[in-house]
């Protein structure tokens, strides 16, 4: 049986394991793409440096992945588990060619994905993630190979990390199991804090699983945990949420509030971000489509130095050559310290008011419709209300998001309603 083209976007390709192109063989194929790609783009054998998850699944597919460099022509290096900012910072200072994560980020532990990263450790354009497609399917055969690299993976992000005093505090560190179990409790001991450590116990199979930036603990048991600040980062620990004893948790939209007076000029969020925080920035808030990518590449076009999405990716114009959600948390404590050079907690989040925001999605099995011709979205929009009615890129899904002052879960409701009898059946 012909298996179906692997299709490849900026952030690589996620799903299931074991399902293709998530299995060996799906790894190899993208393996040898990637290193007839980089061939045939620069010319001589290209460098790879892969890295992964806890995932039990990612042994195999890392294996799978390097066997398909090195019989492409490349010269593949395994960098072992750590987070995905941590193979940015690997290509970026060996002068690699490119790097690979294969990672589900912040999905269950059955599944798993494959991101690429291009030359500097940055994620893929989306002309390049096109051309790295057509490749998977017509590999070119060449003799490569392994190659050691000179430094330990981890030291280049290691420095990259702000230096932070956290001497006479204590942080609940929460590593959702995942790839910043190790490194980010290293990390924080390091600059001096007393920890508490909350999923920072990977077994391969309880990535995400009620831990994490995803399920981060509430303020009442970081208080009961007699910590001051909670640091929670998801499964390849490119996303950060904290939650404090006094407010709570604290998401990206919390963040550039935060971090606000330190920039002059655009703030880039996304059109997830609250639309109280757009009303607070008076101005300065830019918004972009979903996806960290997209945040970046606002950033690069308004000459923004910071950006976020509220789902906690934050990227900073002088940070990382791709986000972390450690290195995130450290600038906003590094933007806290006092006098003494220690951070003052609890942050200063206030001063904004966050707008009702009410969400649906929707299973349909009828064709889609342009979404414009909904009745109930210009409704809505008339009441006051900011919307984003958006498919999936993946799934038969619609997402209804509401925010603002005048009823959002009627209005909600609303275009349901409307888009379900104007598709079919539909399923919550």
């Amino acid at each position: 049986m012909t298996l179906p083209p692997i299709r490849f976007g900026t952030d690589g390709v996620r799903g299931p394991s074991g399902q293709w192109p998530i299995t060996p063989e799906g790894a190899k194929a993208i393996g040898a793409g990637l290193a007839s790609w980089l061939f045939d783009t620069h010319g001589h054998a290209p460098r790879v440096l892969v890295g992964r998850d806890p995932r039990t699944s990612g042994r195999v597919l890392v294996d799978a992945l390097l066997d398909g460099v090195r019989e492409s022509g490349g010269h593949g290096s395994d960098l072992e588990i750590l987070p995905t900012a941590a193979v940015s910072c690997a290509v970026d200072e060996a002068g690699a060619t490119a790097g690979v994560m294969v990672t589900a980020s912040h999905n269950p532990a059955a599944d798993n994905g494959i991101k690429v990263l291009g030359a500097g450790g940055r994620k893929l354009s989306k002309p390049e993630a096109a051309a790295l497609e057509s490749w998977f399917d017509r590999p070119v055969p060449r003799p490569g190979g392994s190659q050691s690299i000179a430094s330990a993976p981890l030291s280049a992000w290691d420095a990259w990390l702000p230096t932070v005093d956290l001497t006479g505090l204590t942080i609940l560190i929460d590593a959702a199991h995942g790839a910043g179990a190790v490194s980010a409790p290293a990390a924080l001991a390091r600059m001096g804090a007393t920890l508490v450590r909350r999923g920072c116990a990977p077994t391969g199979e309880n990535i995400n699983a009620g831990v994490g930036a995803l399920h981060p603990p509430s303020r009442a048991e970081v208080q009961a945990a007699g910590a001051q600040l909670a640091i929670c980062l998801d499964g390849d620990a490119d996303r950060v949420a904290l939650v404090c004893p006094e407010q709570g948790l604290l998401d990206g939209d919390d963040l550039l509030w935060l971090m606000r007076g330190l920039f002059e000029g655009p703030i880039v969020g996304t059109v997830m971000s609250n639309g109280g925080l757009e009303a607070a920035l008076a101005g300065r808030l830019v918004r972009s489509p979903v996806g960290d990518a997209h945040v970046a590449e606002a950033m690069r076009k308004t000459g923004a130095q910071m950006g976020a999405e509220p789902s906690g990716h934050v990227l900073f114009s002088d940070g990382m050559p791709t986000g972390d959600g450690l290195y995130a948390a450290l600038r906003v404590l590094q933007a806290a310290a006092g006098s003494d050079g220690i951070p003052v907690l609890p942050l200063a989040a206030g001063g904004w008011s966050r707008w009702p925001v009410v969400k649906q999605n929707l299973r349909f099995t009828g064709e889609r419709i342009p979404l414009d011709s909904l009745d109930s979205i210009r409704a809505a929009q008339a009441a006051g209300n900011r919307l984003v009615v958006r498919y999936s890129g993946t799934e038969p899904k619609l997402r209804i998001l509401v925010e603002g002052p005048s009823e959002p879960a009627m209005h909600v409701q609303a275009v349901a309603d409307e888009f379900t009898a104007r598709v079919g059946s539909t399923r919550t």
